[in-house]
This record gives structure tokens, sequence and C-alpha cells, in this order.
């Protein structure tokens, strides 16, 4: 799925583009590419702050995952930091949004005006700086 396509799910499906909503769709989409496993074989546990708009993420992963609150295949539990772990009966994927990641985006001061082009500058970038896994 292209980017662009999948930022409009999001959009969609949460109501408004974020940049967390963005890091969440790109843990799905590599969860996705590493575990190639459909929706309904994989399960994806998150670990992060649950307030807005660190929450977000959450959505992402749903909507590129395919993991979801009503296939029951998600869990999210209040932590630090920003942690999925996505499995299969193949094989899991650990990953952490980096710490410098998060220093980014909260150096941006995302605006109503500014978020739909900082989400696009998440998609962007590669996952390695995204994410250690």
């Amino acid at each position: 799925m292209k980017e662009e396509e999948l930022l409009n799910d999001g959009k969609r499906f949460h109501g408004h583009l974020g940049p967390y909503l963005a890091l969440g769709l790109k843990a799905g989409l590599l969860a996705k590419e590493h575990l190639k496993a459909t929706p309904f074989k994989m399960k994806a546990n998150l670990t992060l702050k649950l307030e807005k708009p660190v929450s977000c993420f959450i959505d992402g992963v749903q909507v590129a995952s395919g993991c979801t609150m009503g296939k029951r295949n998600i869990t999210a539990v209040e932590g630090t930091g920003i942690s999925a772990l996505f499995s299969t009966e193949g094989g899991s994927l650990r990953m952490r949004v980096k710490d410098e990641t998060l220093a980014w985006i909260n150096s941006l001061h995302v605006t109503k005006e500014n978020e739909e082009e900082i989400s696009r500058q998440v998609m962007q970038k590669p996952y390695g700086e995204l994410f250690e896994y």
C-alpha cells in the first residue's frame, strides 16, 4: 500500500493526521513486511503512555497491521516510551520508537496547520531512523 493511501486510511479511521498516528502506521507496516502474516494470524502488544497524543499510535497500528480491538488481537498497556511486540505462529518482531524520534517529534510543536506535513515527514523516514528492532 502506498504511503499516501495509508495516510488517507489512517485519517479516515482516526479523524485527523498526526505524527504519533504516522508512527503507528509505520510500525504496523514494518510488522507486516517482516512477519508476512495476515491480520488474523498476527497479534500486537503495545506499551506506551495511554494519553493523547501518544495513544494515537494505537490507531496507526490498527490501520496498518490489521490487528484490531474488534478481533481482540491488539493490546495496549501503560508504560514509558513506545514499544511493540508483534507475533505470529512463525515468529515475532519487537520494536521500540527511538528516543531521538520522540525528541524530534516533540521539538516540532505540532499544530492543526502543520500536522499533516509532519505526518508525511514521519512516513518518509526509513524504519531504522524511527525504530530499534
